[in-house]
């Protein structure tokens, strides 16, 4: 008898943990558009831009109120250098995979740090004097990034960060560029 209460005491308490859990466990998506900064070297160049546009679609897991995963596809607009002689333009986009862990909301903001990898295809462009030629890489490299979410409700929230990650665009001494990208968006749980 008390082994029976004892079993349907432990079921009990077992099930509110579950349900407790679970009621932490969110999914969620999202939007943003920013500006990315891409770190390449523009000496001789008469003319180089090294920042345009960017967009990201997200989505993700919360486990618990503070750890989750979140995947996104990121397209980074066209930067480049010219002079003269000749032009070239570089541009990115790929899947993102990375583990967040989140604040604890306080007046309706949450802060997070995501860690992750970055699968990412480079283009690199060249025109000049009658030649042109363009390259293609794939590459995986590490993603790291700060932000921050203001709940405008319960299930609705305004959300900046910054990531960085590295794009290879071309083969030559496996060049590879820093890409840091700004941006702000909305995210929707559900």
């Amino acid at each position: 008898m008390l082994k029976n209460k004892f079993l349907a005491a432990a079921l009990l308490v077992g099930s509110a943990f579950l349900s407790a859990h679970a009621a932490a466990q969110v999914s969620y998506f999202g939007g943003s558009v920013g500006r990315a900064k891409w770190n390449f070297d523009c000496a001789g160049a008469t003319s180089c831009h090294t920042a345009a546009g960017s967009w990201k679609l997200f989505g993700g897991h919360d486990f618990s109120p503070n750890f989750g995963v979140e995947g996104s596809y990121i397209y980074l607009n066209e930067v480049g250098l010219s002079d003269p002689m000749l032009k070239a333009t570089f541009n990115g986009r790929g899947a993102d995979l990375a583990g967040i862990a989140k604040t604890t909301a306080m007046n309706n903001f949450v802060g997070f740090a995501k860690l992750g990898v970055a699968f990412m295809k480079g283009e690199a462009i060249v025109q000049g004097s009658g030649v042109s030629g363009s390259e293609t890489h794939y590459s995986s490299q590490p993603l790291i990034g700060l932000g921050v979410m203001y709940y405008i409700d319960k299930k609705m929230s305004i959300r900046a960060e910054v990531d960085h990650r590295n794009v290879k665009v071309t083969g030559f001494r496996d060049t590879t560029s820093g890409v840091t990208n700004f941006s702000i968006g909305l995210q929707s749980e559900f």
